[in-house]
């Protein structure tokens, strides 16, 4: 598939004017766009700005069944003590919502030590990574999560371990933490085998999937993207090793919508996605669920023996001998830092698909591209 070289600054400019014609108020079309190209830089493309036009401008069902976000929703707080908040996002901008749910987090952090927030009623937030990494520069260890379950089934969501219908998100969970004079470690992992995202990704660029990524609707192992019904949970959907992958699943739902409230008996049935909105066992869920929280390193011991520790942990890593194939060990975070800087310097690739995209939201919402 051909590729365009698109500055950052360019890709920036362009998606705060399209978020802001679409009714975002100048600062939620900031943050939004910060965490699209963030994600871009990086070369995770799955959540970068190929979603701009179908996340978050298309109705895509990202948290409410007509798949509408409402750009100008601001977060309700119902409830908070000194560590803790919970938040109702109201099917608002999660991108930008989710930055003000983690910067939460982090204040009450630097007053209580640690900082714990949920947030209900939300839509997709793109790279969980992004909101863990806000920690890093304020000398924490940040985490976030999200979730969904559809008690119903939906297609092209993650099968339970030894289970034929799919039934959950792909409910990522990412950690950050700072090093010294290395990169911030940085993990961000679907805990299915991979993000649908990435299916899809692959679906436009005309490339098949591995044959043990997904089944299609016969329940069978399928190389076609277009053909995909379910996704298999990390480590297989039944082989030794699917039930952590489906075992992490289920207890980032429990941090994400469980906690939050979202898997409620009073659920908004406007906003429950899946085959149904019909309750299972009384229960069904409002919205998308997140989870945030950032921790001092300091209430811990010296922040920059933490550093040098994880420094040097990094470096044994990438000393030990690689397999074949591979060119060296690398911890998260520091194959995703050096992709960032050569895009920094060359531009974010921008496959033609992306490209028709962004080019039809200039004609539409008249924003020069």
């Amino acid at each position: 598939m051909k590729f365009t070289r698109v500055s950052a600054d360019r890709l920036r400019t362009f998606s705060i004017a399209v978020f802001q014609a679409a009714g975002a108020p100048a600062d939620h079309a900031e943050r939004a766009t910060d965490v699209l190209i963030w994600a871009s830089l990086r070369g995770v493309d799955t959540h970068g700005i190929r979603n701009l036009k179908r996340y978050y401008l298309d109705a895509s069902g990202v948290g409410r069944r007509d798949g509408k976000i409402v750009m100008d929703a601001e977060l309700t707080l119902e409830g908070e003590s000194s560590t803790t908040a919970r938040f109702d996002a109201h099917s608002g901008l999660a991108l930008s919502l989710s930055v003000q749910a983690m910067q939460c987090a982090i204040e009450k952090a630097r007053d209580a030590g640690v900082g714990a927030v949920t947030v209900r009623n939300s839509t997709h937030f793109g790279p969980a990574g992004y909101y863990a990494w806000m920690a890093v520069e304020h000398e924490m260890l940040g985490f976030a999560s999200c979730g969904y379950l559809f008690p119903h089934g939906q297609p092209k969501a993650v099968l339970p371990f030894g289970g034929l219908l799919p039934l959950l998100s792909t409910n990522p969970i990412a950690m950050a933490c700072p090093a010294d004079k290395m990169p911030p470690f940085v993990l961000d992992m679907s805990t299915s085998v991979v993000p649908v995202n990435r299916i899809e990704l692959n679906e436009e660029e005309g490339r098949a999937v591995p044959a043990d990524w997904a089944f299609d609707a016969n329940g069978q192992p399928t190389t076609q993207p277009a053909d995909v019904h379910s996704v298999v949970p990390l480590g297989g959907a039944t082989a030794f090793g699917g039930h952590k992958g489906f075992g992490m699943a289920l207890a980032s739902w429990i941090l994400t919508s469980l906690l939050s409230g979202a898997w409620s008996t009073n659920a908004d049935r406007d906003r429950v996605l899946g085959a149904t909105s019909d309750p299972k066992h009384g229960h069904s869920q409002e919205g998308i669920g997140h989870f945030f929280a950032a921790i001092r390193l300091d209430r811990f011991g010296d922040p920059q023996a933490f550093r040098h520790g994880l420094d040097a942990m990094i470096q044994a890593m990438n000393d030990s001998p690689p397999a074949d194939g591979f060119e060296r060990v690398a911890v998260p975070g520091q194959g995703a830092h050096a992709t960032a800087e050569e895009r920094l310097r060359e531009g974010i690739p921008v496959n033609a698909a992306t490209m028709a995209d962004l080019q039809s939201l200039a004609v539409e919402y008249g924003v020069p591209f």
